[in-house]
């Protein structure tokens, strides 16, 4: 991956994955795990709590929710230093782009967590190619830490919803789509847990990614 910190995006390589997809899902839930509990930030946008701060040209709030547009062959990303990733459960909601040509976006999309900068965190995503990932930023460095896999769980179709979520406890962690686990893993967390992000790339086409809500638990 290439980066680029100028006006907060990192320039990012997408990988070139031809993986096949999976396609039954096994009746997977569509839930946040941590519903069992009372949401310690509940936010559709509405009203944005102000840790997103404000918006730019990577992100923006409408009526639908908070919007990130990447630039082409980029990524954006907002965290919210309001709140920590400690034990936790990050889970967002995510409506898929819809291209002019009818074809699936490409970009991988999902949450950032355990952050401690803009060069230093982690994010488990989705692509529209039904694959999904975890990777590790290191100063400015780009490590695999689960390479793209393919997911029956993954909704590729231009404007369905899906549901990616993290659920954390010291320094290991279980990865969900739409209610699926994906895999558990472990790392290497910040002080605190580092606050709770989005995160959303574009590919050879620049695409808008809308987060509808946000729940941390």
């Amino acid at each position: 991956m290439f980066f680029d910190f100028s006006e907060g995006f990192l320039v990012v390589r997408i990988f070139a994955v031809s993986m096949a997809l999976v396609l039954a899902t096994g009746g997977a839930a569509w839930a946040c795990q941590g519903k069992t509990t009372a949401a310690i930030l509940d936010d559709t946008f509405k009203s944005p709590d102000p840790g997103w701060g404000a918006p730019d040209d990577a992100a923006s709030f409408t009526p639908g929710g908070l919007v990130l547009k990447p630039p082409v062959n980029g990524s954006a990303w907002r965290w919210n230093p309001n709140y920590t990733l400690d034990g936790n459960d990050l889970c967002v909601s995510i409506v898929n782009p819809s291209q002019p040509s009818g074809r699936p976006a490409t970009g991988d999309v999902g949450v950032w967590f355990w952050s401690q900068s803009a060069q230093n965190f982690y994010t488990a995503t989705l692509s529209l190619d039904g694959t999904a990932s975890i990777d590790r930023l290191v100063n400015g460095v780009w490590h695999v830490v689960m390479p793209p896999t393919p997911s029956g769980a993954v909704r590729a179709k231009p404007g369905a919803v899906n549901e990616v979520e993290v659920a954390v406890r010291g320094n290991t962690g279980s990865f969900y789509i739409n209610g699926t686990k994906i895999t558990d893993f472990h790392g290497e967390p910040p002080p605190n847990g580092g606050p709770p992000g989005i995160y959303a790339e574009s590919g050879s086409t620049a695409v808008s990614w809308v987060f509808p809500r946000v729940q941390l638990f």
